[in-house]
């Protein structure tokens, strides 16, 4: 009994000695911790068993409860640590995280240097100022007479002159590198606003994507410059780095240099011979000094101005590498858009087919199948441009602005093409002309034969025939000429149309007797013409009305050069208004031929012989 009570007791202080070093360990790995625990609860649970004590059973009761509790907090912890690192991944795969991160980094406050620029550009408005008086005193200094001391202060002022040299590029380079520190907050700034306006889930169209391509290419050249500038700052700094050196080296032989001079000015001799050489080294010490300082301030310009410049390329490549990884959600977006309209499409396409194929040969007869198909392909057009348009909305708003814009120069492209199709219109809808008809536009006569959406085609009359048939020509015209030009219809309402025959007869022709006879020519020949021209005169007063004329033969006499002119007036159907003037123009020869008063006049000429010529002499009656 002692021994197993020894042996508890061994267990219990095994336990509790664990208990103790797992809470001085409390830091340490989460399965090395879960694995001690579980052997903490099997070392507990066997004690459990082993106890018959009622006292010790509860407190080792209350011992395994609070290390199965422990368990389980271990293992949810556990668990949501892992969730914490997949999502910390995933965080890192996204590249607006890092670039987040990136904008982060960048001190934002202007201030300070604000004030660098502002007090840099003070300084070296007054270097520039200070060099410009040394110069003037040097060039004073080299036009003075006296040659005695010139060597001696042209020395110190060209030394001192290149320590303001290199002053000036000192600050000239801080200010380059405040400049670059500035533009880099600048560029972090704006950075940081886009991602703040950047829309969560924006809809994936055609111009968006155009936009991020737009703004990948540039980010791309400003990484490319950013980084050509990088390499002209590191050359720059090689080239300081070495200035240093030279400088750094230059500053030890001048003093082994100024050693040597020193023992050679002890006599009086060696003072007079070396004492400018000692001068002029001593003088250089001094200066160079501060030119190394200067170099050294350049140096850490160049390294402030180079670190600047590599941190905003990597802001660069950054936001690039964001954007392409935007570029390519929103692409994956567009893709699944398009899956509807391209189905929708399909369908109009196949619905089609089957109309046009199947349907359409039972519902219409076999002559009507053109037009059907026809119309089917026009409704199927417009439902598929209905979808397209409902699926490009937002592209098509974009467009519209764009056209909004440039609409003097589509108005000017488009124009002869819609007055066209306007012109169609008109002409179907005002009928004032149509197929068959005779017009004449733009001093084309012809007879129409076909009127299309666009064109008006005519087959070409008269011209160089000079009677109305048919040349053989067809005349193609925009249908825009209802807009622009004078339209002449020769068959409107009714067919008939007027005519004239000028016919020129001498002086001796009895002047009663010949209009007597062409009159009667006139009426004879031309009063079936005239009857039914009549009855279609009533056609143009039921449409306008008023009166069209009176339709009746004319003839008016007017005193010409060779004679008097006859001009009869008479009506003719459009088609044979040549005929009719033919056929009167016959009868009148034949009736002049009867009648031998009846004289045709012509263009004559009479000479009147003169007394130089063998004439009569010609004398003039006198006033009284």
């Amino acid at each position: 009994m002692k021994v197993n009570r020894i042996k508890h007791l061994c267990r219990v202080a095994t336990v509790v000695l664990v208990l103790l070093l797992s809470a001085a360990r409390g830091a340490e790995a989460p399965a090395s911790r879960s694995a001690r625990i579980d052997e903490q609860i099997a070392q507990t649970q066997t004690l459990l068993a082993e106890t018959t004590n009622e006292t010790e059973r509860v407190q080792w009761q209350q011992r395994l409860e609070l290390l199965q509790q422990d368990r389980r907090n271990l293992q949810q912890r556990s668990a949501l640590d892992e969730k914490e690192q997949l999502l910390a991944v995933r965080q890192k795969r996204h590249a607006i995280v890092n670039l987040r991160d990136a904008v982060r980094a960048v001190d934002t406050d202007r201030t300070a240097p604000a004030q660098d620029v502002a007090r840099l550009d003070r300084i070296i408005r007054e270097l520039r100022a200070q060099r410009a008086e040394l110069d003037k005193n040097r060039q004073a200094i080299l036009g003075a007479a006296a040659a005695g001391t010139q060597a001696e202060q042209t020395a110190e002022l060209d030394q001192h002159l290149r320590s303001v040299d290199e002053e000036l590029l000192a600050r000239t380079q801080e200010r380059e590198a405040a400049d670059a520190r500035l533009h880099l907050m600048a560029e972090a700034g704006r950075i940081e606003e886009s991602l703040k306006a950047l829309a969560i889930n924006p809809p994936a169209t055609l111009q968006l994507l155009r936009e991020k391509r737009r703004q990948i290419g540039t980010e791309q050249k400003l990484t490319v410059d950013t980084a050509d500038l990088i390499v002209l700052n590191q050359q720059r700094r090689d080239e300081v780095a070495a200035s240093l050196a030279l400088s750094q080296e230059k500053v030890g032989r001048l003093a082994d240099e100024l050693a040597v001079l020193n023992k050679k000015t002890r006599g009086v001799k060696g003072w007079l011979s070396s004492r400018p050489m000692y001068y002029s080294a001593n003088m250089e010490k001094k200066y160079l000094a501060q030119r190394l300082q200067a170099q050294q301030q350049q140096l850490t310009a160049v390294d402030a101005t180079i670190q600047a410049n590599t941190q905003l390329r990597e802001l660069y490549e950054k936001e690039v590498a964001f954007l392409k990884e935007d570029l390519a959600a929103l692409l994956g977006r567009y893709r699944q858009r398009l899956v509807w309209p391209a189905g929708s499409v399909a369908a109009i396409l196949v619905l089609y087919m089957l109309f046009s194929r199947l349907l359409l040969p039972l519902l219409v007869a076999k002559e009507r199948h053109i037009v059907g198909r026809r119309l089917g392909g026009y409704l199927a057009a417009f439902l598929m441009l209905m979808v397209l348009t409902f699926f490009f909305f937002e592209d098509l708003k974009s467009v519209a602005t764009i056209l909004g814009i440039a609409s003097a120069a589509v108005v000017i492209a488009l124009q002869d093409m819609c007055s066209a199709f306007a012109g169609w219109f008109v002409i179907v809808a005002s009928r004032k002309f149509t197929v068959g008809h005779r017009v004449e536009i733009d001093e084309h006569r012809g007879d129409i034969i076909d009127i299309q959406l666009l064109r008006t085609t005519l087959l070409e009359v008269n011209n160089w025939l000079g009677v109305d048939e048919p040349t053989g020509r067809i005349i193609v015209i925009p249908n825009s000429f209802v807009f622009k030009s004078k339209v002449f219809n020769y068959s409107y309402l009714h067919p008939f149309v007027w005519g004239n025959l000028d016919i020129t007869v001498t002086f001796e022709t009895p002047a009663a007797e010949a209009q007597a006879l062409l009159l009667r020519v006139l009426e004879e020949e031309s009063r079936d013409e005239f009857a039914a021209a009549r009855a279609g005169a009533q056609a143009m007063e039921r449409e306008y009305g008023v009166p069209d004329a009176i339709y009746q033969p004319k003839i008016y006499s007017i005193i010409a050069d060779s004679g008097v002119l006859y001009r009869l007036v008479y009506v003719a159907h459009y088609r044979r208004v040549s005929a009719t003037r033919s056929r009167i123009n016959e009868r009148i020869l034949r009736e002049f031929e009867k009648n031998p008063r009846l004289q045709f006049a012509y263009p004559t000429e009479r000479h009147i012989p003169t007394l130089e010529k063998g004439g009569f002499p010609v004398a003039l009656a006198q006033k009284p």
